[in-house]
C-alpha cells in the first residue's frame, strides 16, 4: 500500500510543528514579564512613598523651621516695637502662631501615620510638646504687652523681653531647632535611599526587558512559519476545494463547468473524481432530458446504476409524459370545438348589450332632453336677471341639479336646487322639483320664498306617496330661494340647508338656510323663515348646491371646502358675470386635474 500524504497529515504537521514553537516562545515570555512585573511592583511601592510621604513631610519640616524661625523674628519685633496690635508685623505673628504652624503640624501629623521608623515617631511626638510649650510663652508675652498703653508699664516690657530673650536663646528654643534638623536630616536620608531603590530597580526591569528581545526574534521567525504554513495549506487545501465549489455552484445553477479538474492522491482527489463522474452523469441526463422534451420517446438511455434514482425517475417520467401527450391531443381537440362554440354564444351576447346599452343611452338622452325642457333659457335668465351667470356641470347625462327662473307682476324669482342623488334618480327628483315650484306660484298663487317651499315640501311629499309609511323614504331637495323687488331693490330669501351669498364692498354677507330639507318632514309641522335684505347697488347675489365646495383634488386629494370657494368668490366678484363664470369653471378643472367628478355642480350668481 503506498503512503498518502493526506490532507489530515499535511494539517496535523504545519500545525503542530506551529503549536511547539508557540509553547516555547510564550513560556519563555511568560516568565521573563513575571520576573519584570514583579520589580516593577516593588518599583511602584518605593515610588509611592517616596512621592506621597517622603517628599511631602521633608516639604513640611522645611515648612516648620522656616515659620518657627520668623515667629522668633516677629515676637523680637512684638517686644521691640510700641505699636498697636493691628500693625502688618504683630498681625503675621498671630497668623503664624494661630495658624500657619498648626496647620502646617497637623499635616505632617497626618503624613507620620505611614512612617515606619519609630524614632521619627518619637522624635515628631517630642517636636510637638515643644511647640506647645511655645505657643504658652508667645501667648503669655503677649498677655504682657497688649496694647500701645502696656508698653508704658516698664514691668510688663521686663517680662516679656525675658520670655523673647529666652525663646531666642535659651535651651528650649535651640532644642527645638535641633530636633527639627534631626527630623530632617532622617527625612532627606530616607528620600535619597529610596531614590537609589527607584533607579537600581528601574535599571534592573530595563535589564530583565532587555532579554526579551531574543525572544521577539523568535516570535518573528514563528510568524514567518505561521505564514509559510498559511500559503501552504492554501495551495494544497483551500485552492483545490474553493475550484471545486466554485464547479458545484456553477451545477447547482445548472451550468456545466468547463475547467478541467486535476485528480490528486489524496481526500481532494477523491471528491474530484467524484465530481468529474457527477458531471458526465448529468450531461447524459440533461440530453436525455431535451430529446424527451421534443417528444422523442424513443431516445436511449441508461440509468448509471441501478440505485440511480433520477435516472429510473426519468424513464418513468418519459413513459408518462409519452401517455400524457396522447391524452393531451384528445382533451385539446374537444376543447378547440368547445371554445369555437363559446365563442359564437360570447359574441352573440355580446351584441345584446351593445343593443341594451345603446336604447338605455338613448334612454337617458331623451330624459337629458325632458330634463332640459325644465331649465329656463338664457334668453329667459336675462330677463328675469339680466347680469348673471350659471354655472352648470352635471356629474352624468342627467342631472340631480337644475336652476329655477320665475317672473311674476310682484317679483323677480330665482333658485339654485339640489335634489337627492345624481345620475337618473336626480333627474326624476329634479322633475318634481320643478313642477312643484311652477304649482306653488302658477295654481296656489304663492308669493313669498318660504310660502313656496313650504307648498313646494307638501308637493314632494304627496309626489312621493310619502304620507304612507311604507314609503318612508328619504327622497328630498336643498334648495335656495330668492325673489328680488328691482324698484325697491329688496331681496327675499328662503333656504332648505343651502345658505345665501352677497358680497358687499369686498365684505360677504352671509344668510343661513333652515336645516331641514324639503321632502323631510311631514307638511305642517313646521314652516320654512324668511330673510328681507335691502340691496345695494353693487351687491353680488350667490347661489350654489353643494357639488363645488365637496369636489375632491388638488395636490392632495382634498375637497375644495367653503372657505376656499368664498375666497375665490371674493378675488373675482367685482369681474363681469360672464368672466366670473369663466374664472369659476377653470377654477374647477385645474382643481379636479385626474380626480373624477363626484357630484353635480350648480351655481348661480346675480349682481343687482
Amino acid at each position: 500500500m503506498s503512503f498518502r500524504f493526506t490532507i489530515g497529515k499535511k494539517i496535523g504537521t504545519g500545525f503542530g510543528v506551529l503549536i511547539v514553537f508557540i509553547i516555547v516562545v510564550f513560556g519563555a515570555t511568560f516568565l521573563a514579564v513575571n520576573n519584570g512585573i514583579e520589580t516593577f511592583e516593588e518599583n511602584d511601592k518605593t515610588s509611592n512613598q517616596l512621592i506621597h510621604v517622603l517628599t511631602p513631610s521633608k516639604e513640611h519640616v522645611i515648612a516648620l523651621k522656616s515659620l518657627t524661625v520668623e515667629s522668633r523674628q516677629l515676637a523680637a519685633q512684638w517686644v521691640n516695637d510700641q505699636s498697636r496690635n493691628d500693625v502688618d508685623h504683630k498681625m503675621r505673628f498671630k497668623e503664624i502662631i494661630n495658624k500657619e504652624i498648626p496647620a502646617t503640624l497637623e499635616k505632617l501629623e497626618d503624613i507620620s501615620i505611614k512612617w515606619t521608623d519609630k524614632q521619627d515617631l518619637e522624635l515628631f511626638s517630642v517636636l510637638k510638646d515643644q511647640y506647645i510649650t511655645l505657643f504658652e510663652n508667645y501667648t503669655q508675652m503677649m498677655n504682657y504687652l497688649p496694647n500701645i498703653s502696656s508698653y508704658d508699664d516698664a514691668i510688663n516690657v521686663f517680662f516679656a523681653r525675658e520670655l523673647v530673650d529666652q525663646n531666642g536663646v535659651g535651651e528650649d528654643m535651640t532644642d527645638l531647632f535641633k530636633n527639627l534638623d534631626f527630623l530632617e536630616e532622617s527625612v532627606v536620608s530616607k528620600q535619597e535611599d529610596a531614590l537609589a531603590l527607584v533607579r537600581s530597580s528601574s535599571v534592573e526591569s530595563r535589564t530583565k526587558f532587555q532579554s526579551l528581545q531574543f525572544y521577539w526574534w523568535l516570535g518573528g521567525l514563528l510568524i514567518i512559519f505561521a505564514v509559510f504554513i498559511a500559503v501552504f495549506t492554501t495551495n494544497t487545501i483551500v485552492k483545490p476545494v474553493n475550484n471545486l465549489r466554485e464547479v458545484l455552484l456553477s451545477l447547482g445553477k445548472g451550468i456545466f463547468p468547463k475547467q478541467k479538474i486535476d485528480i490528486r492522491n489524496d481526500e481532494i482527489g477523491d471528491m474530484s473524481s467524484a465530481v468529474v463522474d457527477l458531471v458526465d452523469g448529468m450531461k447524459k441526463t440533461t440530453h436525455f432530458a431535451e430529446e424527451v422534451g421534443q417528444s422523442n420517446f424513443n431516445s436511449p438511455y441508461q440509468p448509471l446504476s441501478n440505485e440511480d434514482v433520477l435516472g429510473h425517475a426519468l424513464l418513468k417520467m418519459r413513459d408518462e409524459l409519452a401517455e400524457t401527450e396522447r391524452i393531451l391531443e384528445q382533451k385539446v381537440k374537444e376543447r378547440t370545438e368547445e371554445v369555437v362554440r363559446q365563442r359564437d354564444e360570447n359574441e352573440r351576447q355580446r351584441l345584446k348589450l351593445e343593443d341594451l346599452y345603446k336604447a338605455v343611452t338613448a334612454s337617458i338622452r331623451y330624459a337629458k332632453r325632458l330634463q332640459n325642457s325644465i331649465l329656463p333659457p338664457k334668453e329667459v335668465i336675462n330677463s328675469i336677471c339680466p347680469d348673471s351667470f350659471v354655472l352648470y356641470k352635471p356629474k352624468d347625462i342627467v342631472s340631480g341639479d337644475f336652476y329655477w327662473f320665475e317672473k311674476t307682476e310682484n317679483a323677480n324669482y330665482f333658485a339654485a336646487v339640489d335634489c337627492t342623488g345624481h345620475g337618473v334618480p336626480g333627474a326624476f327628483m329634479s322633475l318634481v322639483g320643478a313642477n312643484g315650484l311652477n304649482t306653488s306660484i302658477r295654481e296656489h298663487n304663492a308669493t313669498q320664498p318660504a310660502e313656496i317651499l313650504d307648498h313646494l315640501n307638501k308637493f314632494v311629499n304627496e309626489s312621493l306617496n310619502k304620507s304612507r309609511e311604507e314609503n318612508q323614504i328619504r327622497d328630498g331637495m336643498d334648495i335656495a330661494l330668492c325673489s328680488i323687488d328691482y324698484d325697491k331693490m329688496e331681496l327675499v330669501y328662503a333656504g332648505a340647508n343651502n345658505p345665501l351669498y352677497i358680497i358687499r364692498d369686498g365684505e360677504f354677507v352671509i344668510i343661513k338656510a333652515d336645516k331641514f330639507a324639503i321632502g323631510s318632514f311631514d307638511p305642517g309641522t313646521k314652516k320654512y323663515n324668511q330673510h328681507n335684505v335691502k340691496l345695494q347697488k353693487g351687491d353680488v347675489i350667490y347661489l350654489f348646491s353643494d357639488g363645488y365646495a365637496d369636489q375632491f383634488g388638488g395636490e392632495r386629494g382634498k375637497k375644495f371646502l367653503y372657505n376656499r370657494f368664498r375666497q375665490h368668490l371674493l378675488s373675482v366678484h367685482k369681474e363681469e358675470m360672464s368672466q366670473q363664470k369663466k374664472y369659476l369653471q377653470k377654477t374647477m378643472f385645474e382643481w379636479q386635474g385626474s380626480f373624477e367628478q363626484v357630484d353635480d355642480i350648480l351655481v348661480v350668481g346675480v349682481r343687482i
